[in-house]
């Protein structure tokens, strides 16, 4: 329903190169394995990961911060990118943490093997069962956002007899310089704690026999394109960390957050290195001074991001007035984000005979069945000329996609698979329509 909406502006519209997803006699490939196979077995659309694609990113950030440097450092997954069990359970087996919102994604994260002493639970909102089972579990730390939080975990931690491991998060008001929708570092934001604010707690911290200041933290947004706001952000918290020492806390760690980028093929230009971003975090604590604590940092989408994307079916073809859309049996209930906030995610067909890769394309809305004017993968955007029964694959959408997918129009949660090598592996089946009623009464 309503008007149909105008085309993004992007700097670039291309097909970023991910050695995952290689092209072999003109045909689309998850690592070994043929991606017009996968969806033959297991029909469209489909979310199809790489586990190679997941290791090297995972071993790329590592490597990053070890270079840059010289401190323990905890790389505490952002679970909101993907929680699929077997991603977590990957990533467990690599010695990862989490990064978690609720208490949904801690059950998950325990299920899937990672330890709880290397979780950090962030969140404005966490419920006091939330908050209970955290301290429970014995995690890293409760990233405090308000001060009525703080009664809460403290209250919490009273009731059960034990000190709550805590970590302010204060809000720095950094620029990240990155779309207003991620951008959480700013004055004004519901994020974190205004510095004024923090350290005005900081007695009441120190002196509680309820709560023990492990650490402090922040998170200034999501595709950051320069490292200078980390660098200024990582200063800030430095400086406040030392403070927290002197009024006698017992600090141990520094999470800087996260904001490590992934190319989706829109970038004017292209994102800074990992190792750039270990530097500028290296450049921070030695501006603040603070060099000797842990170190956590935030990674989501740049992990699993490019390791994934959604197979979809061309089902029609049409022209209206001057727009040819391409109706495909994928929808904004698969992948949100250009519906959303007019992301861009790169498209191609998964069949195209090399001899004429890259050539021969015109505009067209490429769209789902959903009844909204805004569900769209796509608009105005080149691609070849295809024909109903033709497979395409959306790049991009190892993250946030099966995380902010949706039932509406009675749609059922598409199917994952994990490909490691020559072998794939169904990691969620398609379920049974009826599972969308399975739990009302009438």
């Amino acid at each position: 329903m309503g008007d149909a909406p105008k085309a993004p502006s992007f700097a670039r519209t291309e097909v970023p190169e991910v050695a995952s997803f290689p092209r072999k006699d003109g045909k689309l490939h998850c690592e070994g394995v043929s991606l017009a196979a996968i969806a033959l077995a297991q029909q469209t659309p489909t979310y199809v990961y790489s586990g190679a694609e997941i290791d090297t990113a995972f071993g790329a950030i590592r490597s990053a911060m070890a270079a840059a440097t010289d401190r323990d450092v905890l790389i505490a997954y952002a679970i909101k990118a993907n929680a699929n069990m077997a991603i977590l359970a990957r990533l467990a087996g690599h010695g990862c943490g989490a990064d978690i919102v609720s208490g949904g994604e801690l059950l998950r994260a325990k299920t899937a093997g990672i330890d709880p002493s290397r979780i950090v639970f962030s969140g404005v909102g966490k419920r006091a069962e939330e908050i209970r089972a955290a301290i429970e579990s014995g995690i890293r730390a409760i990233h405090v956002e308000s001060v009525p939080e703080l009664d809460v975990v403290a209250s919490e931690a009273r009731a059960l007899g034990t000190k709550a491991r805590i970590a302010l998060r204060v809000n720095p008001d950094v620029d990240a310089e990155t779309h207003p929708y991620i951008a959480t570092g700013l004055h004004g934001t519901k994020f974190g704690l205004e510095l004024d604010v923090a350290r005005s707690v900081l007695g009441r911290i120190v002196s509680s026999p309820d709560l023990q200041l492990e650490g402090v933290a922040c998170h200034i947004g999501s595709q950051l394109g320069s490292t200078a706001p980390l660098t200024e952000a990582v200063a800030i918290l430095g400086r406040f960390a030392l403070e927290c020492r002197a009024a006698g806390a017992s600090l141990r760690s520094l999470d800087v957050g996260g904001g490590w980028p992934m190319h989706y093929g829109c970038e004017a230009a292209p994102y800074p290195p990992p190792l750039e971003f270990g530097r500028a975090i290296a450049a921070g604590l030695r501006q603040s001074g603070a060099t000797e604590f842990d170190l956590i940092t935030e990674p989501g989408r740049a992990l699993v991001g490019p390791a994934g994307v959604l197979l979809t079916r061309v089902l029609y073809v049409k022209t209206q007035g001057t727009r040819r859309f391409v109706v495909v049996d994928a929808a904004m209930t698969e992948l949100l984000r250009p519906a959303l906030y007019e992301a861009y995610h790169a498209i191609a067909p998964v069949a195209l005979p090399s001899a004429t890769l890259g050539v021969q394309t015109s505009p067209c809305d490429v769209v789902g069945p959903v009844c909204e004017s805004g569900d769209f993968l796509a608009l105005e955007r080149p691609l070849p000329q295809v024909q109903a029964g033709d497979l395409l694959a959306v790049y991009g959408a190892g993250a946030y996609g099966r995380e902010m997918s949706m039932t509406y129009n009675a749609r059922v949660p598409a199917a994952e698979v994990l490909v490691d090598g020559a072998l794939m592996k169904v990691v969620r089946a398609r379920p049974p329509v009826e599972s969308l009623w399975a739990h009302e009464h009438w």
